[in-house]
C-alpha cells in the first residue's frame, strides 16, 4: 500500500511541503492558525483622523467627549498621549470600525455635514502630500537673491521673506497634477476647499524658506564677490 505522502511526485518540493502540512493533525493546524491571527493582530493599529487631515497610528486606550487617549511606540517602549476630541474627526479601530466624533453644529462653528467635512479632510490630505508650489518657490528665491544684490540690502533683507510669503497667501491654489488620489473628488467644492486651505499654508511656508535661502545667497554674493571688487 502506497503511503499517503506519495500521492505527490517526490521531485515536487512545494507539493511535498503542502502535503506534509495538510497531513498535520487538526490541533496542530489550529495552533498555527491561532499564532498567525495573533501576529496579524499585533501589527494592526487603531487610526485617529484629525480635523486637519493628519492621522495618528497607535493603540487607543479610551475615548470620551473630552479627549482621546492612545499609546504610540517610542523606541523600545510605549508612551501615552492624548488629543482633545474637538480636534478629532473619527477613530477607526484595528478591525476597521469607525467612530465619528465630528458633528454638525453651527453654534460651535461646525458648519459642514459629516460627509462634507470628510471631503474637506481628503482635500487637506492630498494637498499636504502632493501639492508642489514649485514656481512660487523659485520666484521667492529669485526675489530674495536679486533684491539683496540689486539694492545692497543687509539688515533690511530680513523683511523680504515674510513680505513675499505674505503675498503668496493671496493667489488661488492650483492642484498639482497627479496629487488627487480619488478621481471622484475632482471638481467637488468641499474637496477643493480643503485642498486650497492646506495648499495655501504649504505654499506660504515653502516660499518663506525659499526666499530666506535666496536672501542668504544674495548676501554671500554681495559680500564675497561684488563688494570686494568695487572701486574704493
Amino acid at each position: 500500500m502506497r503511503p499517503v505522502g506519495a500521492l505527490l511526485p517526490s521531485n515536487n518540493a512545494a507539493g511535498a511541503m503542502f502535503s506534509t502540512a495538510y497531513l498535520w493533525p487538526l490541533p496542530m493546524r489550529s495552533l498555527w492558525l491561532l499564532l498567525l491571527l495573533l501576529c496579524m493582530g499585533g501589527r494592526a493599529q487603531d487610526r485617529i483622523l484629525l480635523m486637519n487631515g493628519q492621522t495618528i497610528q497607535g493603540r487607543v486606550l479610551g475615548q470620551s467627549t473630552l479627549e482621546i487617549r492612545y499609546q504610540v511606540p517610542k523606541g523600545a517602549r510605549l508612551i501615552e498621549r492624548s488629543e482633545p476630541t474637538e480636534s478629532v474627526f473619527s477613530v477607526t479601530d484595528s478591525l476597521g470600525h469607525e467612530r465619528v466624533w465630528y458633528f454638525m453644529d453651527t453654534v460651535f462653528g461646525n458648519d459642514y455635514s459629516v460627509d462634507q467635512m470628510r471631503w474637506i479632510i481628503k482635500g487637506e490630505q492630498d494637498a499636504r502630500d502632493g501639492y508642489r508650489p514649485l514656481w512660487p518657490m523659485i520666484g521667492g528665491f529669485v526675489f530674495g537673491a536679486g533684491t539683496v544684490v540689486a539694492l545692497d540690502l543687509e539688515v533690511m533683507s530680513l523683511l523680504l521673506p515674510p513680505i513675499y510669503a505674505g503675498v503668496m497667501a493671496l493667489p488661488r491654489v492650483h492642484v498639482t497634477r497627479g496629487s488627487i488620489r480619488d478621481p471622484l473628488m475632482e471638481g467637488d467644492p468641499y474637496y477643493a476647499t480643503g485642498y486650497a486651505s492646506a495648499g495655501r499654508t504649504k505654499r506660504v511656508l515653502r516660499t518663506l524658506y525659499s526666499t530666506l535661502a535666496g536672501v542668504a545667497v544674495g548676501l554671500a554674493v554681495r559680500q564675497l564677490v561684488i563688494n570686494p571688487n568695487l572701486d574704493p
